[in-house]
């Protein structure tokens, strides 16, 4: 039966007619209708006409009625249709026609996601090929078509083989023989079912070259993908210029392309509003980009007239159990990992393959797992159709259930931990709880997302949930915003019980560190020793060895480094009883290592330093981890140059798992301050720009990390002073006026070196300022060899 006679039977089956009755309606005989539906004859286009009005067919059904009654001939082909300039394709379309005509390939598949302007390619791929006299081309729109069934009959029928008790594989191959012929079907990931029977053509005609448009790929032997994703920054702007009329890109139509992802279907759709706003104002309205990029041209398909329309096509093709895991991955933000995903849905493997293999889920890198997310408008479409509140109820908690375990979060997880707190703070506060609030700090710590994390739990926490407000200001503090963190502890210790310790400590401890910072230990101390009568009431061992960590810290202010030391170990030991996890202790070891350096007690500061690394990395926490490397590289450098060489190459390498944003710049600039003394006194001519841009950052910080500046000026002076002492006394002259504190035995054994190797030069001393200092620092970075 040919797809005609096909078509016909079940139009006329759906309209409710007899033969009879669309014989009469069409004005043919009942006998001509009778052998049509045999498929004994082919219609006139006048007769098809008429059958297709009676039928009242209309759109995609009766474009794909008419095509089937004129099956194209390889002699004599009809011209496709136009593209209307096709942009930001040259390279796809140079790959395509290399494949086509040097036949390195005969069965290609252009795939991609809704709207990446699949067909306008192949449309374009059969304009070129069209005028050569050297093969035939034959097009073929199964747009219209939903039955497998039919497909072998449409293929022969669009290759000219006309009507045949043959098999269509067979009337295929009879026909063409050995002849050139490219066939371009466009539309066939609805019928992927038949990918089979459509391969074997090339296999039996080996003049058939079939180029596919599908929206994933027919995963058949032979195969050769071509995919399609969003065009590049500059085409995406061409392509809105050109459909919105403009004369040319600003900062908004690029802001608008990038919202849409650089996909062409949307660009298009974008620009069709500048009719009625600026691309500015739609730049600004573009984060629901469901209700903006639809309006499309009436003379389009239906699935090209809003972006909408094509990601619900798309979804219509993939089974009911990939449509559910589709609607529950509408509640994450940014994406899942695949093990978070199993904890919630058990093996949702065969759903994501389909999902992913139609482009309507991306697999993404995520450190050692997989992470599975979405384009931001079919995230958007999918959030719409998660009407669940217990999905969303299910996701929150699954995240803060497990950073409350311990288990450890990329930066990647931001948006959905984010997420799972404002569900907290609405539906079940009290979730929030100390440990909770615990559990977050780590995690904004860990992945250097500091101001981010600080403005959300001081947000969350203004409803009256202090744990919030106490790590809010913590992670202020981290940030070198001392106003915001006084603010949330003092805020946190009115609203506190007089019977919640807990806080009470916390608060207190907080704007001792505050004092601390601001260099006043004496504040500092009176705060702490507070913050330690409250805990020792609470009987909490991890209070009390987070209060004795942060008073360590005041004493190694005011000059006390032994009491210092004697309060760190008390604090780990504190910790250790409390069961504390890898990131609390590691951080005390790390504090121990610091303390240990500055006394000139190297050794300790190795083993120190490396127990920290250990147990900081299992905790997540790669940024204080690189610091403890640096800080025991400094340690080695003189007895050891190679071991502290290693351990600047792994402080790189935890810096590239570190996102450095939100405040976290800080931390990573006293890495590099310290990773610059190494590299100087190992000869490495990066050093002087390492120092230069940490200074940028340390110098517009706290007193803590000015006083860092100074020991990295000094040491750096340590190694310079043989070859440029003229420069070495800037050095040693600047740091003298950054430092605050009472300098450490170790930088002071630096000092006096310098000073003995200077002698007389230490007269031309100079303090420059900030500024000046900064730009000595480039000059000695552009005068070092390369």
């Amino acid at each position: 039966m040919s797809a005609f006679a096909e078509l016909l039977r079940r139009h006329r089956a759906a309209a409710g007619l007899s033969q009879v009755e669309l014989a009469r309606l069409s004005g043919i005989s009942d006998r001509a209708l009778r052998d049509l539906e045999q498929g004994r004859r082919v219609p006139r286009a006048q007769s098809a006409r008429l059958m297709a009005t009676a039928l009242k067919l209309i759109g995609d059904d009766l474009t794909a009625f008419l095509s089937a009654a004129r099956p194209s001939a390889p002699s004599a082909p009809s011209a496709p249709a136009g593209t209307d300039g096709l942009v930001g394709r040259n390279d796809e379309l140079r790959s395509l026609l290399d494949l086509v005509l040097r036949t390195r390939h005969r069965l290609v598949s252009i795939t991609g996601p809704a709207g990446a302007g699949k067909s306008r390619l192949a449309a374009e791929l059969a304009a070129l090929l069209h005028g050569r006299t050297d093969l035939v081309v034959c097009t073929l729109d199964l747009s219209a078509v939903s039955d497998v069934a039919l497909v072998g009959d449409l293929v022969a029928d669009a290759l000219g083989c006309g009507p045949s008790r043959l098999a269509p594989p067979d009337r295929v191959a009879a026909h063409l023989r050995d002849r050139r012929v490219v066939l371009v079907v466009d539309r066939f990931e609805q019928l992927v079912d038949a990918a089979a029977e459509l391969a074997a053509l090339p296999r039996r005609c080996p003049g058939l070259t079939v180029v596919v448009t599908s929206q994933r790929p027919l995963r058949v032997r032979d195969e050769h993908v071509l995919a399609l994703s969003g065009l590049s920054g500059e085409a995406a702007a061409a392509l809105f210029v050109r459909r919105a009329g403009l004369e040319f890109a600003d900062d908004a139509v690029h802001a608008i392309c990038q919202k849409v992802e650089h996909l062409p279907l949307a660009i298009e759709l974008a620009a069709g509003w500048v009719r009625l706003m600026s691309p500015a104002d739609l730049a600004t309205r573009l984060t629901h980009r469901l209700r903006y990029l639809t309006d499309g041209p009436r003379d389009l398909p239906a699935r090209h007239r809003s972006l909408r329309a094509a990601i619900e096509a798309t979804l219509d093709m993939v089974t009911a159990e990939a449509r559910t895991t589709f609607r529950f991955l509408g509640g994450f933000h940014g994406g899942v990992r695949l093990e978070d995903l199993e904890t919630l849905l058990g093996q949702p493997l065969p759903e994501l393959t389909e999902l992913v293999d139609i482009n309507l889920v991306r697999l993404t890198p995520d450190g050692d797992t997989s992470r599975y997310t979405l384009p931001d408008t079919v995230a958007e479409l999918a959030a719409e159709q998660l009407d669940s509140p217990d999905a969303r109820a299910r996701i929150a908690s699954h995240y803060l259930d497990r950073l409350r375990a311990g288990s450890t979060f990329g930066a990647f997880d931001a948006a959905n931990i984010r997420a799972a707190v404002r569900w907290a703070a609405a539906e079940d506060p009290a979730r929030l709880d100390a440990a909770a609030a615990m559990a977050l700090t780590r995690f904004y710590e860990a992945t250097g997302r500091l101001g981010e994390g600080a403005e959300l739990l001081s947000a969350v926490g203004t409803g009256g949930i202090p744990p919030l407000l106490i790590r809010s200001g913590q992670l202020a503090a981290l940030r070198g915003d001392l106003d915001a963190a006084s603010e949330s502890a003092e805020r946190a210790l009115a609203v506190a019980a007089d019977n919640d310790h807990s806080t009470r400590t916390a608060g207190l401890s907080l704007l001792g560190m505050v004092a601390v910072e601001r260099g006043n230990p004496g504040a500092a101390l009176a705060h702490l020793r507070r913050a330690l009568a409250v805990a020792r009431l609470s009987g909490d061992d991890a209070t009390l060895g987070r209060v004795l960590n942060n008073l360590s810290s005041a004493l190694a202010e005011i000059g006390r480094p032994q009491q210092a030391i004697r309060q760190l170990e008390a604090a780990l030991a504190a910790k250790r009883r409390a069961g504390a996890g890898p990131f609390e202790l590691g951080r005390t070891l790390f504090n121990l290592a610091l303390l240990t350096l500055d006394l000139g007690a190297l050794e300790t500061t190795v083993s120190r330093a490396a127990e920290a690394v250990r147990l900081l990395t299992e905790g997540g926490h790669t940024l204080l981890a690189a610091l403890a490397e640096t800080t025991a590289a400094l340690a080695l450098l003189d007895h050891d140059p190679t071991a502290a060489a290693a351990c600047v190459r792994r402080a790189d390498r935890l810096l590239a798992d570190t996102v450095g944003e939100n405040g976290s710049d800080r931390v990573e600039a006293t890495v590099h301050l310290r990773a610059s003394v190494v590299r100087h006194a190992l000869r490495d001519a990066t050093a002087w720009r390492e120092l230069a841009e940490a200074m940028r950052i340390s110098l517009s910080h706290t007193t803590r990390d000015r006083d860092s500046v100074a020991e990295a000026l000094t040491l750096h002076a340590r190694y310079l002073c043989t070859r440029d002492p003229a420069s070495a006394a800037v050095l040693l002259g600047s740091a003298d006026r950054l430092r605050r504190k009472k300098i450490t035995p170790f930088v002071a054994a630096a000092r006096d070196h310098a000073l003995a190797v200077l002698g007389d030069r230490w007269t031309e001393r100079r303090a420059l300022d900030d500024t000046a200092l900064v730009a000595f620092a480039d000059e000695l970075a552009a005068h070092s060899p390369r």
